[in-house]
C-alpha cells in the first residue's frame, strides 16, 4: 500500500511539472498570435485538458492500486483459509461465528453452517464464559495474546488451546480474528511433570518420617570453615535445639566430656588420613537424659576441591541399653554357675532335698532344716510343676537337660538346667523374667526395623563375595516385579537384570574399591524390573574385608530413583530448549530481582548473567523516567499477567523495542514466586511503522499544497485572464500580464518545494537503511 500511494503521488507530481513547463512555454508562444479572448480560451482549455489527463492517469493507477490489493486479499484470504491451526472471525457485540478456516472445521467437528449459527461461548465450558466475555472486550487492533483455554468439540472431548487474537475490518465493520493452538499434549504433559514432583515431595516427606522412625539422620562438615550443616531430624534425635552457636560447636559442648577427646580425633584421623569415622558416644540432651550417638562419616571431596565431609548419625540409646542389660544377666548367669548364687538345690533318688543355697531358702521362705530332707514336692506341687520332668530325665538317662518355662507356683519365667550327680541331681534355675521382657522389647525393635524397610521400599543385601551368594529381604519383591519362588540367590542371577550397557561400569567400580582397600561403593544403573521395563536404582554397598586385605562380603542397599532420574532428565532437557529460544527470557523472583536469563537475552543486550543477577530490569534495562515503569511495577505489584511494548537499552546503550509478556509464576503451594519475562525484539517492526507514518505525513502535504496552495495562484490567475479579456487599456493589460507572471512564478516555486520535499525525504530514506 505504501509504495501504490507513493507511485500514484509520484505520477500525479510528474505529470503536473511536465503539463506546468510545457503548456506554460506552448501559451506564451501564442500570446501575440491570438487575440485575448481566443488566448483565454486556449488558457481554459489547457487547464480543462490537464484536468482530464490527470483524471484519467489518477484512474489508471488507483484501477491498478485497486487490482493489486484485491489480489493481496487473495492471497491473505487463502493463508487463512489454508493455515493449519483452526481460526475464525466473530462479531464483538454477539460474539457470533462469521467465518471459520478449514482448520477449525476439521479440529471442531462443526460444519462453516453449524458454526455460523453459533457463538464463541458454545464452545467453552459454562464456568469459563465470564472470562471469555472480559477477555473479548480487552482484545484492540495489536496481537493479543489470550493465554491457554479449554475449549469443547462437537462430540464433547476437552482439549486446551492457546488464543492469539486481534481487531481487523470485514465487511466494512470491525471484527475479531482469533488463531487457536493445540496445547493439550502440552498441558498433559504439564500436569504429569507436576504429579512427578508431587510424588518426589511425598517420597521426601516419606523419608524424613522414616529417618526419624530409625533414628537416623544426615550432616556435612567443611573443616577448611569449621561449618557443619545438619539436617532437621539431627535437632529432634538428639534432643538440641539451634542457639545462635555454629552447629559443631553447640554438638561438641554436649559430648560427655570424657568422650570428646574419641570424637574429635577420630574426627582429626578422617580428615589427614581419610580413614572413616565410626564412633559410638554419649550426649546430654536439653531434658538432661543421656542419649548414645553411634556417628559414621567419611570424605567426599578432596584434592583442588574443598573439603567436604558427609556423615549421618543414629540414636542407638535403646539398642545400647538392651545391649548393657543383656551383658549384666549373662554375667550374672556365668557368675551363678560358678559361685552357686542362682537358686540352687539337690535332689537325690527319692526327689528329696538334699542340699540347697541361700537363694533357695530366701524363696520359699523357710528355715534350712526344714527344708533338708523334705519332698521337693512340698514347695513344688506335682501337679503344677512344669519342671518336673527336667529333674526326671536328667536323673533317669543321666544327661544334662536345660529348659525355660514359666512357673505357675513362683510366676516368674524360669531357666532351669539339670546336672545327673552320683545321688541324684542337681538343679539350678534362674528366674529370666526380665530378659523375658527384654527379649520382647528387642523383638519389637528388629519388627520396627523390619517395618521401616518395608515402607523406604529400599533392597537390603548381604552379599558372600567367597561363594557368589546374596541375601535379600522382603523388599525385592516391590522393586523386582516377580514371585519369590522365581528369585535366585546367585549373583550371576542378580547381574543378569542389570542392563548389559551398564554392567561393565557396575563391575569395574566394584573392582576398583575393593583393589584400593576402600569400603564404600556405589552406582546408578538400570534394572530389568519384569516385563522388559528398567528402571535407575541407586546401588550403595559397604565391603568388610578379612585379615588378609581381602573382599569378603559387600552389604548394601538398592533404592528405585527412576522417577527422580528421568525427572531430572527431563527438567535439563527443557532447561537447553529455554536457552536457545530466540525469545529473550528473564526468571525474577518475588522482589522482582533478576534470577537467570537465556543466551538470547546476553546476546542482545550484551550483558553477562553475572551482571544482571540479583538486579532489577528497570535499574539497566530502561530510561527511569519512562512512565511505562510505572504502569510495570502496577501490574507486576498486582501480580497480574500482561503484555506491554516498549524500548529497553543494551549496554552500549542502544534503544530496542521490544514486546514483553510477563507472566506471574507460583510454587506447588500457590506462593508467588516472581515472573518469567519473555521479550520479542520489534525494533524492526516499529521502524517500518515510522516509516509508513513519514511516507502519509508528506502524501498529505503533497496534497494539501495540490488543492489548497497551487489553486490560490491558479484562481488568481483565472482573474486575471478575465480582467484581461474586459480591459482595452496597453497599461492595465500590461500590469496584468505582470501580475500573470507573479503567480506563474508562485506556482514554480511551489512545484520546486514539493519536489525539495520529497528528494530530502529519499535523502533521508537513503540515509537510515544505510
Amino acid at each position: 500500500m505504501r509504495k501504490g500511494a507513493f507511485g500514484i503521488a509520484f505520477a500525479y507530481l510528474l505529470i503536473s511539472l511536465l503539463w506546468i513547463m510545457f503548456s506554460d512555454r506552448l501559451l506564451f508562444y501564442f500570446e501575440g498570435i491570438l487575440s485575448p479572448h481566443q488566448y483565454l480560451w486556449l488558457s481554459l482549455g489547457k487547464g480543462c485538458l490537464f484536468v482530464m489527463v490527470t483524471a484519467i492517469a489518477l484512474y489508471v493507477l488507483i484501477r491498478s492500486e485497486e487490482r493489486r490489493l484485491k489480489q493481496s486479499e487473495k492471497q491473505y484470504r487463502s493463508m487463512y483459509e489454508s493455515n493449519p491451526n483452526p481460526m475464525w472471525i466473530y462479531e464483538p457485540g454477539t460474539l457470533r461465528f462469521i467465518s471459520v478456516n478449514d482448520a477449525a472445521i476439521a479440529v471442531y467437528g462443526y460444519s462453516a453452517e453449524e458454526f455460523r449459527q453459533r457463538t464463541i461461548l458454545d464452545i467453552r465450558p459454562l464456568e469459563d464464559r465470564e472470562n471469555v466475555i472480559a477477555s473479548s472486550d480487552r482484545v484492540d487492533s495489536k496481537l493479543n495474546d489470550s493465554g491457554t483455554w479449554r475449549h469443547i468439540k462437537k462430540d464433547g472431548q476437552l482439549i486446551y488451546v492457546n488464543i492469539t487474537s486481534h481487531k481487523i475490518w470485514f465487511n466494512k465493520k470491525p471484527h475479531i480474528m482469533v488463531m487457536a493452538r493445540d496445547m493439550t499434549e502440552r498441558v498433559a504433559f504439564e500436569q504429569a511433570l507436576e504429579k512427578v514432583n508431587q510424588e518426589l515431595l511425598e517420597e521426601k516427606h516419606k523419608l524424613s518420617e522414616t529417618q526419624l522412625l530409625s533414628r537416623v539422620a544426615g550432616w556435612e562438615f567443611y573443616p577448611r570453615e569449621n561449618k557443619l550443616i545438619w539436617s532437621d531430624e539431627v535437632y529432634r534425635i538428639a534432643g538440641l535445639k539451634r542457639d545462635g552457636r555454629e552447629a559443631f560447636d553447640i554438638y561438641v559442648h554436649h559430648i560427655f566430656p570424657e568422650d570428646r577427646p574419641l570424637m574429635i580425633n577420630a574426627l582429626h584421623e578422617l580428615i589427614s588420613t581419610g580413614k572413616q569415622l565410626d564412633v559410638t558416644h554419649r550426649i546430654t540432651a536439653l531434658d538432661g537424659t543421656t542419649r548414645y550417638i553411634r556417628q559414621l562419616a567419611r570424605v567426599e571431596s578432596t584434592g583442588e576441591q574443598e573439603l567436604k565431609i558427609a556423615g549421618s548419625l543414629q540414636d542407638i540409646t535403646e539398642l545400647k541399653q538392651l545391649e548393657m542389660e543383656r551383658n549384666r544377666y549373662q554375667y550374672s548367669f556365668e557368675h551363678t554357675l560358678n559361685s552357686i548364687t542362682d537358686c540352687f538345690f539337690e535332689l537325690d533318688r527319692q526327689m528329696k532335698i538334699t542340699r540347697i543355697n541361700d537363694i533357695f531358702r530366701e524363696m520359699v521362705k523357710t528355715d534350712r532344716s526344714q527344708i533338708i530332707g523334705a519332698s521337693i514336692f512340698e514347695f513344688f506341687p506335682k501337679a503344677e510343676n512344669k519342671f518336673y520332668h527336667v529333674y526326671h530325665k536328667a536323673l533317669e538317662e543321666r544327661v544334662i537337660v536345660r529348659h525355660e518355662d514359666y512357673s505357675v507356683i513362683l510366676q516368674r519365667w524360669l531357666r532351669m538346667a539339670a546336672y545327673p550327680t552320683d545321688e541324684g541331681v542337681a538343679v539350678y534355675f534362674a528366674d529370666i523374667t526380665e530378659d523375658r521382657l527384654k527379649d520382647e522389647r528387642l523383638k519389637e525393635a528388629v519388627e520396627r526395623y523390619e517395618l521401616v524397610a518395608q515402607a523406604t521400599r529400599d533392597v537390603v543385601y548381604d552379599l558372600n563375595i567367597v561363594e557368589n551368594k546374596l541375601i535379600y529381604n522382603t523388599s525385592l519383591t516391590h522393586l523386582v516385579q516377580i514371585s519369590l519362588d522365581e528369585i535366585s540367590y546367585e549373583l550371576e542371577w542378580w547381574r543378569s537384570l542389570i542392563h548389559p550397557d551398564d554392567m561393565e561400569e557396575v563391575v569395574s567400580s566394584q573392582e576398583r574399591i575393593s583393589r584400593a582397600g576402600l569400603t564404600n561403593w556405589e552406582c546408578e544403573y538400570r534394572l530389568n524390573c519384569g516385563k522388559g521395563e528398567y528402571k535407575y536404582v541407586m546401588d550403595q554397598g559397604y565391603f568388610i574385608y578379612n585379615e588378609q586385605k581381602q573382599p569378603i562380603r559387600l552389604i548394601g542397599a538398592v533404592r528405585d530413583i527412576d522417577a527422580l532420574k528421568r525427572s531430572t532428565q527431563e527438567n535439563k532437557r527443557l532447561a537447553g530448549i529455554i536457552k536457545q529460544v530466540n525469545n529473550m527470557v528473564l526468571i525474577t523472583d518475588d522482589l522482582r530481582r533478576v534470577q537467570w536469563v537465556n543466551n538470547a537475552f546476553v546476546e542482545l543486550t550484551g550483558y553477562a548473567m553475572e551482571e544482571v543477577v540479583n538486579k532489577m530490569p528497570g535499574d539497566f534495562l530502561t530510561d527511569p523516567d519512562d512512565p511505562v515503569i510505572q504502569t510495570l511495577l502496577r501490574k507486576q505489584q498486582a501480580r497480574e499477567a500482561f503484555g506491554i511494548d516498549t524500548i529497553i537499552y543494551t549496554k552500549n546503550r542502544i534503544p530496542v523495542w521490544v514486546s514483553a509478556q510477563l507472566t506471574p509464576a507460583y510454587d506447588e503451594d500457590n506462593a508467588f514466586q516472581g515472573y518469567i519475562i519473555v521479550c520479542q525484539d520489534i525494533t524492526y517492526r516499529k521502524e517500518k511503522e515510522e516509516e509508513v507514518n513519514r511516507q502519509n505525513r508528506l502524501l498529505r502535504e503533497v496534497a494539501w499544497i495540490s488543492s489548497h496552495e497551487i489553486r490560490r495562484p491558479v484562481a488568481t490567475m483565472l482573474g486575471l485572464v478575465n480582467l484581461l479579456d474586459m480591459t482595452e487599456d496597453e497599461n492595465e493589460r500590461r500590469e496584468i500580464f505582470s501580475k500573470l507572471r507573479e503567480c506563474a512564478r508562485e506556482m514554480d516555486s511551489m512545484v520546486h518545494e514539493i519536489h525539495r520535499r520529497i528528494e530530502a525525504e529519499k535523502v533521508m530514506q537513503i540515509a537510515r537503511d544505510l
